[in-house]
């Protein structure tokens, strides 16, 4: 049994593999002493919430679709009755097998949810539901909690504040602490097809459904910057297709790498594929490019290898039909990132660029590389072309001046024999 859920206090709880919330005593009993006293709870569905994508007016229900499409996606291999758009929510109906621990870690990974959790249900009864309440409050062994009810069904014949007193006098008879001040809430929320009651709520990732914003080409190199912009370019929506320049030969190696695997593996995790899919990755072959180059000597290779790549991916956005290009750039973190070279490697490229790590210093990057899983991946050693080296390199451009040598190292034909020697997975 593996822990997914942990409160800021003493007392821990977990899901076990057949949809059931186990609720230890204090941390300091023994592993044996808690399974002995531990009660089991079967839950009946997941709740799925979403936030800002409920005030879209009336391209609402497209953002839903896409998300209810996207948890369809995520949790595919998994067991469970159904899946219900039910108005302001998403219900996941839990089967006899469910396995509650790995369906909530995939939902953890879906953009467009606010937040979730396990849920008993029971019909609109009044005595049905503090039944339940008291249940749920007396196996989580919490201690104090608060009762926090919710109508979105105005039409039954008791209030909210009623539940709260009905729920006050059943916690006495039942040795229940109920106190307004107490860090643990039981939610009760009636609706117009039962209602549902849970513990705290399970903070999910936010921002809006991936694809729901559209496709982008997502410039990644084998360091830890670009996942993070993928992951970032993902929460608002954009559905992501890779281009990894490589430094081989033969793509095949490339495409072996355990490095870019592992890092297109973690963001399919994100990108609401269902189980064993992955994301769309363009291999182009780097030593073109250094071919060409070679024959210019300047300070200004870094600026032009980007421009290189941005023209290529352009033309791999009109290909796949993306209406953006993502990449990691951070201003001023290194010399092809200068405003002036980000605006000389970009000039006269007509796909949007996104950047979304532009206000991020690198000590900030790391922290969410960390935090999604990318950062181990991206220290492993890797032939990157992006890691270019130039001995003094110019922090300083001039669009025109670029653009003359772009044109005088023939650039633009070294793009057509990059195109014809993409791999793609």
């Amino acid at each position: 049994m593996k822990k997914i859920y942990k409160t800021n206090a003493t007392p821990l709880y977990s899901y076990s593999n057949q949809h059931r919330l186990v609720f230890g005593m204090n941390k300091k009993k023994s592993a044996t002493a808690r399974a002995a006293k531990a009660e089991k709870l079967r839950y009946a569905a997941v709740v799925i919430h979403y936030g800002e994508i409920g005030v879209k007016g009336k391209n609402r229900g497209r953002f839903v679709s896409r998300l209810y499409r996207n948890i369809e996606a995520s949790v595919s291999g998994e067991k469970y009755e159904s899946l219900e758009n039910s108005y302001d929510r998403i219900i996941l109906h839990l089967a006899e097998d469910s396995n509650l621990e790995s369906i909530a870690n995939r939902l953890k990974h879906v953009f467009g949810i606010a937040w979730f959790a396990p849920v008993l249900m029971v019909k609109n009864d009044r005595k049905e539901i503090i039944k339940a309440a008291i249940r749920l409050s007396k196996a989580s062994n919490l201690g104090a909690v608060k009762v926090v009810p919710h109508r979105s069904d105005k039409s039954l014949g008791f209030t909210s504040q009623e539940l709260v007193r009905d729920f006050i006098e059943a916690a006495k008879r039942a040795g229940v602490v109920a106190d307004k001040d107490a860090p643990h809430s039981i939610l009760i929320n009636v609706s117009r097809n039962g209602t549902f009651i849970n513990l705290d709520k399970i903070k999910g990732l936010g921002g809006l459904p991936v694809g729901s914003s559209g496709k982008a080409v997502v410039l990644m190199s084998g360091g830890i910057d670009s996942p993070v912009a993928a992951y970032f370019a993902m929460k608002r929506g954009l559905e992501p297709v890779f281009l990894h320049v490589h430094a081989f030969s033969d793509p095949n190696e490339a495409i072996a790498s355990e490095k870019i695997k592992g890092l297109v593996g973690v963001l399919a995790e994100y990108a609401a594929i269902p189980k064993g899919g992955r994301p769309r990755v363009y291999y182009v072959p780097g030593h073109i490019f250094l071919s060409y180059a070679s024959q210019e000597r300047t300070r200004y290779e870094l600026v032009l290898f980007k421009k290189f790549l941005y023209r290529i991916a352009e033309k791999i956005a009109r290909i796949e039909g993306a209406g953006a290009i993502v990449t990691g750039d951070s201003l001023g973190q290194v010399a092809s990132q200068t405003l002036t070279n980000l605006a000389s490697s970009s000039n006269g490229i007509k796909t949007l660029l996104l950047r979304p790590l532009i206000g991020f210093d690198k000590n900030e990057i790391v922290e969410f590389a960390k935090k999604i899983g990318t950062y181990e991946l991206s220290l492993m050693p890797y032939r990157d072309v992006c890691s270019i080296s130039s001995r003094n390199p110019k922090t300083s451009s001039d669009p025109k001046v670029i653009d003359q040598i772009y044109k005088r190292a023939i650039l633009k034909k070294a793009e057509s024999e990059t195109m014809r020697r993409i791999a793609i997975t």
